[in-house]
């Protein structure tokens, strides 16, 4: 299948609200080129103190956002949205389009894709690179192939964040639309004891399988392919859906029955337009917010039963 490359370009300084405007129209299939903290991140990130004369090159004031959309899903209707979009915000850019084949597109953005500190003592790692793990570094390794979850997404970054802090030694985890597995597989390195991994797209589940397995923590993981929380009836100490406000809004009614007492629910992938929506339906569906965490238009919420 082919698939159709959209290139935005857009001043640095608007990158935050344009990346937000490009994630209503997929959730998956994108990454952003923007070189204003080049000489400052790469030596943090990539680890190297020599910058290739091309990127020294590149312009630090403008930032290119890329989306793919497969030719089925009527990428031209997604240009227009974007466009509309953007003048709405006021947002100076430029637009174009090619086609690229999907073998490209599932492989090509590794290159953008490095070892990532996220929260205390979590590094999120590409399977392709090597890390020299530091003392007290808890250290990811994560190949997301055709699924959502890389770690870089700051739906993915608050939810880590958010976690860290209160994942214990032998802790139980769900986690509904598990998507790469980057959270559950996360807990476990950081001491949960096992966890329940829920996803509707089969990629989704055997991506994540897959990456319990480079980790090391494949005989504590249940995978299920299923529609969200249908096919759970257990309680768990650690609940995650990193999935869209509709449905986080849906699952409320049961997120206390999967609870254990004491238990926390980490609810993220919430653009900042719906965070009092979602609010509104945690406090009638008996949970109470013990922190809210904001980043680039999203915001993640970490609450438990009152």
């Amino acid at each position: 299948m082919d698939w159709t490359q959209i290139d935005i370009e857009i001043n640095c300084a608007d990158i935050e609200l344009g990346s937000s405007i490009a994630h209503m129209v997929v959730p998956y299939g994108i990454y952003i080129e923007d070189y204003s903290d080049l000489e400052e991140l790469a030596p943090q990130i990539a680890h190297i103190d020599l910058i290739d004369e091309e990127l020294l090159k590149k312009d630090r004031t403008k930032a290119v956002i890329h989306l793919y959309i497969p030719e089925d899903q009527h990428p031209h209707e997604a240009v227009v949205f974007l466009t509309d979009r953007l003048q709405a915000a006021g947002i100076e850019f430029a637009v174009g389009c090619s086609n690229i084949a999907e073998e490209d597109w599932a492989f090509g953005w590794k290159k953008y894709y490095h070892p990532l500190p996220i929260g205390d003592h979590l590094v999120v790692c590409p399977s392709w690179e090597n890390y020299d793990k530091k003392p007290g570094e808890v250290v990811v390794t994560l190949d997301p192939g055709m699924a959502f979850g890389t770690g870089t997404h700051n739906t993915t970054k608050l939810c880590l964040e958010l976690m860290q802090p209160v994942v214990k030694p032998g802790s139980t985890v769900l986690d509904i639309g598990c998507g790469s597995g980057i959270l559950a597989v996360s807990a476990l390195l950081c001491g949960a004891d096992s966890a329940l991994l829920c996803d509707i797209d089969a990629t989704a589940v055997k991506v994540a399988r897959e990456n319990a397995a480079l980790n090391g923590v494949e005989d504590r993981c249940q995978f299920i392919q299923g529609d969200l929380a249908a096919a759970v009836d257990q309680q768990y100490d650690l609940f995650f859906a990193n999935i869209v406000a509709d449905i986080i809004i849906r699952l409320l009614p049961d997120v206390r029955g999967h609870l254990k007492p004491g238990g926390r629910f980490i609810a993220s992938g919430i653009v900042d337009v719906r965070r009092d929506e979602v609010l509104a339906a945690v406090a009638q569906n008996g949970l109470e917010v013990e922190q809210m965490a904001e980043d680039g238009g999203w915001v993640a919420l970490l609450c438990r039963a009152r």
